[in-house]
C-alpha cells in the first residue's frame, strides 16, 4: 500500500512540475488607452538587461531589474502601426512597422541614461519582420512582392548596404549559420536558403506543409536538427520537424494551446517559448522531440481567450533566464522559469 502511496505522489508531483503556472514578476504598462504588438530583448556592456517594446505609435526601452523590477528609460516615436518588429546588433536597435517611415536605428549606447535615433533607412519604407544574423552582421527583412525577403549589410551599422533580395513570399525569417528559414505564408511552405555567399542565396529546400494555414515562423533546435513551426490559423496546430535530411523532411509531433491560435515560437536549449495569444505564454519542453509537452504557462483569467489578444511576442534569451512578454492590451510582463528537470 505505502509502494502505491508513493507512486501516487512521484506521479501527480512529475505531472505538476510539467505545468507549472507562472506568476509575473512585473507588469509595465504605458499607459491606458495604448496597444502593443512584439518585444525584443538588449543586454549592455556591463550584463544590465532591457526590454524593448513594441508600441502602436512607437518603441518603449525599460530596463529589467535584477529581481524583475521594472525602469522606464524612453520612448520613441514612429508611425503608427498594429505591426512592428524589433532586432538589435551592437549596441543599436532595428525597428520596423507597416505603415511607412522605413527603419528606425536606435543608439543604445547611452543606457541605462537614455536612447535616442541614430539614423534612419528609407531605402523600404515597410517592413513586417526583421532578423539578424550577428556573427555575420547581415539583416534579413520581409519585404515586397517582388522582394520577398531583402538581405542587407551590417558592415556600417548605420548605413545598411542591400545586397540581394530573394523567395516566393516571406511573412517570418530565422538565419543561422548559413542558413535561412523563412515562414511563406499563403504559400504553405517553408523555405530553406544558404546565404553563405550573401549576394547569392541559394534555395536547398521548400518543404510544403500538409494542409497548412497561414505558414506564420519557424525557429530550428540550437543543433539545428529539428523545426519546430507555427501557422496562425485557429485550430492551426504547431509543428515539430526533423530536417537532418531535408529530401525527407519528417513530422515527428505537433501541439496547440487551449486558446488553439499560435503566434511565433522562439526555441532556447530543450524548450520552446510561444506567444500564443489568448493562451498566454506556454512553455514546451521539446527534449523529445516526438513528445512535446508543456512544462509551464502563464495566461489572463482562468480560461483562454480565442482570437487575437493578449500574448504577442516573448523573449527568452537574456543570461539571467527572465522571460519577457508583450501583451496587446496590457504592455510587458517579467517572468522567471525553472525547468523541472536538468535538459537544458
Amino acid at each position: 500500500m505505502r509502494y502505491f502511496s508513493l507512486l501516487f505522489i512521484f506521479i501527480t508531483t512529475t505531472l505538476m512540475a510539467h505545468n507549472q503556472k507562472l506568476t509575473p514578476l512585473s507588469h509595465y504598462k504605458l499607459r491606458n488607452n495604448v496597444k502593443y504588438n512584439d518585444i525584443w530583448g538588449y543586454t549592455d556592456s556591463k550584463d544590465r538587461e532591457y526590454a524593448l517594446l513594441g508600441v502602436r505609435n512607437g518603441t518603449s526601452i525599460i530596463q529589467v531589474l535584477d529581481d524583475g523590477s521594472l525602469k522606464p528609460i524612453s520612448f520613441i516615436s514612429s508611425n503608427e502601426s498594429v505591426w512592428k518588429d524589433i532586432k538589435t546588433y551592437k549596441h543599436y536597435a532595428y525597428v520596423v512597422n507597416e505603415s511607412g517611415g522605413g527603419m528606425q536605428i536606435l543608439d543604445l549606447s547611452e543606457l541605462p541614461k537614455q536612447v535616442t535615433i541614430a539614423a534612419t533607412y528609407t531605402q523600404f519604407q515597410t517592413s513586417h519582420n526583421i532578423y539578424i544574423d550577428e556573427e555575420r552582421s547581415l539583416l534579413f527583412a520581409e519585404g515586397s512582392h517582388s522582394q520577398p525577403v531583402r538581405l542587407l549589410s551590417l558592415a556600417d551599422p548605420l548605413r545598411p548596404e542591400q545586397l540581394t533580395n530573394f523567395g516566393v513570399e516571406c511573412h517570418d525569417i530565422f538565419a543561422r549559420n548559413g542558413k535561412v528559414y523563412v515562414s511563406e505564408g499563403g504559400h504553405g511552405t517553408i523555405g530553406i536558403y544558404d546565404y553563405n555567399d550573401p549576394r547569392n542565396v541559394k534555395l536547398l529546400k521548400r518543404h510544403q506543409i500538409k494542409n497548412a494555414g497561414y505558414v506564420h515562423n519557424a525557429w530550428p533546435t540550437d543543433d539545428g536538427k529539428y523545426l519546430m513551426t507555427t501557422e496562425e490559423n485557429t485550430g492551426k496546430t504547431m509543428k515539430m520537424f526533423d530536417i537532418r535530411d531535408l529530401d525527407n523532411i519528417v513530422l515527428e509531433d505537433e501541439v496547440l494551446a487551449p486558446g488553439r491560435l499560435a503566434h511565433n515560437t522562439h526555441i532556447k536549449g530543450n524548450y520552446a517559448y510561444v506567444s500564443h495569444y489568448g493562451s498566454g505564454l506556454r512553455i514546451y519542453d521539446i527534449g523529445d522531440p516526438k513528445n512535446i509537452r508543456e512544462a509551464a504557462f502563464w495566461q489572463k483569467g482562468e480560461k483562454a481567450q480565442a482570437g487575437f489578444v493578449s500574448n504577442w511576442g516573448a523573449f527568452p534569451f537574456f543570461k539571467s533566464g527572465k522571460i519577457i512578454i508583450s501583451d496587446i492590451e496590457t504592455g510587458l510582463y517579467v517572468f522567471n522559469f525553472a525547468p523541472s528537470r536538468e535538459s537544458l
